[in-house]
């Protein structure tokens, strides 16, 4: 059982990406534009789109007034450039093929990918800018046919979840993320984050994530009724939680309760295993649980993910 705790990216980080800001269909607000109910805009200062409650000339920024009684704008999201780095896999950074990020955060050992859209992904890593190349890996973002009907018959599947570890940390390294896929085609990302993998046992201790484990996906659409008793359904976004326990030797129980108690308000990646065929178990979101030391030898860690949409 391992984590990945995300270092949060900010301004200063991003050093160049191929989404503009604002980028294509966003328009940067304006304190002398007279903008009409419904309008939409965007703040390069908090990278947020807001949506115009009340007509008219306005120089209170966007971000001041979203609240109160009778809120000017209302925040909608992200923008393009940055949904990537919002903790939110429903909100995708997209464009025309290739997308490209180029970022400096500092200390980090790992790299996971979710809501995934593209043919493949390229990672490089600098022990300085325009430094030694320390780190690369390429692969392919399709997932492979379980059998000759699907390879024939049915449509490519998107590989939409990717976890990388084992990178030498350093303290101004550079790191190049690259999504590409066919001339003219749109490739997106839903979350990327970059950060600290932990594991809650050491190499070479016992123990592990148990079988058992569950993945239950979540819908948040629901049905709804008329009074003539038409039905239709609301289509909204789902996610995915996750039940795990983890068995461990009983002298490794306080510090991995004390690794859970640090993350329990904090989103991160809960990767139950890296093994092959367990995808459903690498899950975005915030974690909590229960140990509970069963004898003097061992103990088991119990954790619910609740997955984010």
């Amino acid at each position: 059982m391992n984590v990945l705790i995300p270092v949060t990216i900010v301004d200063a980080m991003l050093s160049s990406s191929t989404i503009a800001e604002p980028a294509a269909g966003e328009t940067a607000w304006n304190a002398a534009t007279s903008y009409t109910v419904g309008t939409r805009a965007i703040r390069t200062t908090t990278h947020r789109i807001y949506e115009n409650l009340i007509a008219g000339v306005d120089a209170t920024l966007p971000e001041n007034a979203t609240t109160g009684t009778t809120p000017r704008w209302l925040d909608v999201g992200p923008t393009n450039r940055w949904a990537c780095f919002d903790n939110l896999v429903n909100t995708q950074s997209s464009i025309v093929t290739p997308m490209t990020y180029v970022l400096r955060p500092g200390f980090f050992n790992a790299l996971a990918f979710y809501g995934l859209d593209g043919a493949t992904i390229s990672i490089s890593v600098k022990d300085a800018p325009g430094g030694t190349v320390i780190y690369t890996y390429t692969g392919d973002l399709q997932e492979p046919p379980i059998d000759w009907y699907e390879w024939a018959f049915s449509p490519i599947k998107s590989l939409t979840k990717l976890v990388l570890h084992g990178i030498t940390p350093y303290p101004d390294a550079e790191l190049t993320i690259t999504i590409t896929a066919g001339t003219g085609v749109t490739v997106k990302a839903g979350i990327i984050v970059v950060g600290d993998y932990r594991p809650f046992l050491s190499e070479g201790d016992w123990g592990g994530t148990q079988y058992g484990a569950t993945a239950e996906p979540v819908t948040y659409s629901y049905i709804t009724t008329d009074v003539f008793g038409v039905t239709r359904i609301v289509r909204r976004h789902a996610a995915t939680d996750m039940k795990v326990r983890v068995v461990m030797p009983r002298e490794r129980a306080d510090s991995a309760l004390a690794s859970l108690q640090e993350v329990l308000d904090v989103p991160v990646c809960w990767i139950a295993t890296d093994t092959s065929g367990y995808a459903g178990l690498n899950v975005f979101g915030l974690g909590s649980g229960s140990m509970s030391y069963d004898s003097f030898g061992h103990a088991v860690l119990s954790i619910n993910v609740k997955g984010f949409i």
